[in-house]
């Protein structure tokens, strides 16, 4: 089941709808008391798993590439580590592997080109096994930023699901990590 198609509304929250009122600022984050409860935690088993979940979805990656866009990081390492080098006696060369996978994976979830970065599947299952890296995904009805209201969302948010956002007039969404949105349909300007 591809969750980011577009030709059916289906719902996609579960959980209540939000309103962020005028003047109003909330913070989206699975630490809070106000929205802990509409969060689940993923634990992604493969690099496959979190790029389905939280990267580029395959009809994204197809626009891209049609339309000449790259979404490629130059942070990408230059040579992969093998998986056993996570587990290094050597403290230098673990320290460099992690660093390398972690950079690895990053580029994984945002290429338009994932095949590229195949030869470093190996080692990012072996990364998120070792890290237990948990995503943080919420799922809300829909969302509405009211005019003068700013909604906030937190950089430990992964994956919005929702059916529609509205922003109105000057409300704002702000989102400073890597979130992505799999929503119905944004009306307004973030």
């Amino acid at each position: 089941m591809n969750r980011n198609r577009q030709d059916s509304p289906s719902p996609k929250g579960d959980g209540p709808s939000l309103r962020v009122e005028p003047g109003e600022t909330a913070v989206l984050s699975p630490d809070s008391d106000r929205f802990r409860k509409h969060y689940r935690r993923v634990q992604p088993r493969s690099g496959k798993e979190a790029r389905e979940l939280i990267g580029l979805s395959d009809e994204m990656t197809h626009s891209l590439r049609e339309a000449g866009a790259c979404c490629q990081p130059s942070n990408q390492p230059s040579s992969f580590p093998a998986p056993h080098e996570l587990e290094s006696d050597n403290e230098e060369e673990r320290g460099r592997a992690f660093d390398d996978v972690g950079r690895g994976f990053a580029s994984f979830l945002t290429t338009t080109n994932p095949e590229l970065l195949a030869p470093i599947e190996p080692a990012i299952e072996r990364y998120l096994n070792l890290t237990r890296l948990e995503l943080n995904v919420v799922a809300l009805r829909d969302i509405e930023v009211a005019d003068g209201a700013t909604l906030t969302i937190s950089p430990d948010t992964h994956l919005v699901e929702a059916n529609n956002i509205v922003i109105r007039g000057s409300g704002q969404i702000n989102c400073s990590g890597f979130t992505k949105m799999n929503v119905n349909s944004i009306e307004g300007s973030t």
